[in-house]
């Protein structure tokens, strides 16, 4: 029953840990004090576009999910069976990490993040990832890694739950 809740409201849980990281990054940033570059218009503006980054393919498998085209997680990891809610929700990962990418790359992204200490409540140990270098390297890497990982869930024969 627990199992039967979590599979299909997975994507609910998503949405709420995506929006307590933005409540904390937030609360991280109002205590950093009025002059601190965390707290300007343009930082803010960073902070909700990565919420809304982050949000938006798992408002995309919830739609699915109370649509009836995937009654719980497992499907996705069957994109084989070419459900088109699925491949919707592979598609919009890759494209958001190919305009992730670019934007680090291109728009001053990466310095950004650096300079208004974004990742802070969105990435665990931010420490680690605080140069413009590693930014730009993960930026590269997460349209690969979306790719991987579709073939991976291709190549294995992941049973439906239902």
């Amino acid at each position: 029953m627990v199992f039967d809740i979590l599979s299909r409201y997975f994507w609910l849980l998503a949405i709420i840990e995506n929006g307590w990281r933005y409540i904390a990054q937030e609360r991280t940033a109002a205590r950093s004090g009025a002059m601190s570059l965390r707290t300007s218009d343009e930082a803010k503006s960073l902070r909700r576009w990565f919420a809304v980054f982050h949000a938006h393919p798992w408002i995309i498998m919830g739609i699915a999910t109370i649509l009836g085209g995937t009654p719980n997680f497992s499907y996705y990891f069957r994109p084989q069976d070419h459900n088109p809610y699925v491949l919707t929700w592979y598609g919009v990962q890759f494209c958001s990490a190919i305009g992730f990418t670019f934007w680090a790359f291109f728009y001053n992204g990466a310095e950004k993040i650096i300079k208004y200490q974004i990742g802070v409540a969105f990435v665990p140990r931010y420490s680690w990832v605080n140069t413009v270098g590693r930014v730009k390297f993960f930026a590269a890497l997460a349209p690969i890694w979306i790719v991987l990982t579709m073939v991976v869930a291709t190549s294995i024969d992941v049973r439906l739950y239902k």
